[in-house]
């Protein structure tokens, strides 16, 4: 008997030494977090953290997340990553070049477990791209900024982070995580895992020489993104339209407003968008659980006027036919009548890279509209790239530039004041 209990005693100690000794398991998400917020500060060298900009503007205080550089010698030649943006002025220019910049990673992370096929289902590099535009100057800390530079009747800024204020950033978005994440609401644990997607991603911008066995590091915010994962209850999406449109999404037997995160539970759900002197849209969206949804709402008039346009598209590619139809939902009819007031023109390119056995393509929009012979609005829209093989590369290069081609200009002429740009009364 005595020997029977010594065997049991002896066996559960060694369960529990084994246990101990054990790598991290779902539900231990302090202890891996501290792990990892220990290995990137050592990565640090232990030095005091220079806190990246902005720390303090979720509490109302601090640096404003924009960060204005005194002078124009950047060594850009060390950016790890770029994005350019345009507006009419610096503080649109800077949003816009913020959202570039979070393309930029998504793209580069993408590509890279893409390329692996690791992650494949790629949930948490558009969750990052969704809360990138919507809340880039909160989670994209030590970005810097080139001066403004005026390009046509626009203005330009780059926005790019070094290595350096790469890993600055991870241990800041580390450091800045709640110890306990078992209490919090669909929303503060919404904050959190854009958190992690970020840290996660803009780890994969850095190569192998950069971060000696960056591979450890890669794996360490992996596990700490599981426990993060294994945490959520709700998903959400976000129903974006033009800044400033007044309308209401009505959802899971709820109405919400526009531009605003709608947390629910996992489920299919049918959902229905209306504003005054717009079209009714509708369609459905699925969610799972840390799902984070983002729903572009391009604005149709509901009695357009009709006017006659004329149009311009380049491309290589026949989608002349569904610009013009996207056209016609706003009231435009497009014609070859050169001598017509209003004019736009549509230039659809189309670039890639040879990557092993696949090639990335990547599309751009260029549109430019003129009435009375000046120019009223020319933008630039650049599709997030995407991989083909040799087998499908023809057809998916169509189906790819037909669907953004149409998208761009529904998108485009959604946000111009169409009003304002057939009036030629000035």
């Amino acid at each position: 008997m005595k020997r029977f209990i010594f065997c049991n005693l002896l066996f559960l100690l060694t369960f529990f030494i084994i246990s101990c000794a054990s790598p991290a398991k779902p539900g231990n998400y302090g202890k891996t977090k501290q792990n990892a917020s220990d290995a990137f500060a050592e990565l640090e060298g232990k030095e005091p953290l220079s806190e990246p900009h902005g720390e303090n503007e979720q509490n109302g205080g601090g640096k404003p997340a924009f960060d204005d550089l005194e002078n124009e010698d950047f060594d850009l030649v060390k950016a790890v990553l770029k994005g350019t943006g345009i507006g009419e002025d610096e503080k649109t220019a800077k949003t816009d070049a913020l959202a570039q910049l979070g393309s930029s990673i998504v793209a580069n992370v993408s590509s890279r477990l893409f390329m692996s096929q690791e992650e494949n289902d790629g949930k948490y590099s558009e969750s990052l791209k969704n809360d990138v535009v919507i809340r880039s100057d909160v989670f994209l800390k030590g970005v810097k900024f080139t001066k403004p530079a005026r390009k046509d009747e626009n203005v330009s800024v780059t926005a790019f982070m070094t290595q350096e204020s790469i890993i600055n950033t991870i241990t800041y978005l580390l450091k800045t995580m709640p110890e306990d994440i078992d209490t919090l609401s669909p929303e503060k644990l919404d904050d959190v895992l854009t958190m992690i997607y970020l840290s996660y991603s803009l780890l994969y911008a850095v190569t192998d020489s950069q971060i000696p066995e960056r591979g450890k590091y890669i794996e360490m915010l992996g596990s700490l993104k599981k426990e993060i994962e294994t945490a959520a209850t709700h998903g959400s999406v976000y129903f974006s339209a033009e800044s400033g449109a007044k309308g209401k999404v009505e959802i899971a037997g709820g109405s919400f407003e526009l531009n605003k995160k709608i947390f629910l539970k996992p489920g299919n759900y049918k959902f229905s968008v209306k504003l005054d002197g717009y079209k009714n849209l509708s369609g459905s969206v699925q969610l799972s659980k840390g799902d984070k949804k983002f729903v572009e709402i391009f604005l149709v008039p509901e009695n357009p006027e009709k006017h006659e346009v004329f149009l311009k598209v380049e491309s290589q590619l026949p989608i002349a036919d569904d610009i013009e139809k996207a056209m016609l939902d706003f009231g435009i009819v497009p014609t070859r009548k050169s001598e017509l007031p209003h004019q736009i023109a549509v230039v659809v390119k189309t670039a890639s890279v040879k990557v092993d056995n696949y090639e990335r393509f990547t599309i751009s929009v260029d549109i430019s509209t003129f009435r009375n012979g000046e120019k009223f609005k020319i933008t630039r829209y650049e599709h997030s790239p995407f991989f083909v093989t040799e087998e499908n590369r023809d057809k998916k290069v169509e189906e790819e530039s037909r669907k953004v081609a149409s998208a761009v200009v529904k998108k485009f002429l959604s946000s111009i004041d169409l009003k304002a740009f057939f009036d030629i009364s000035e």
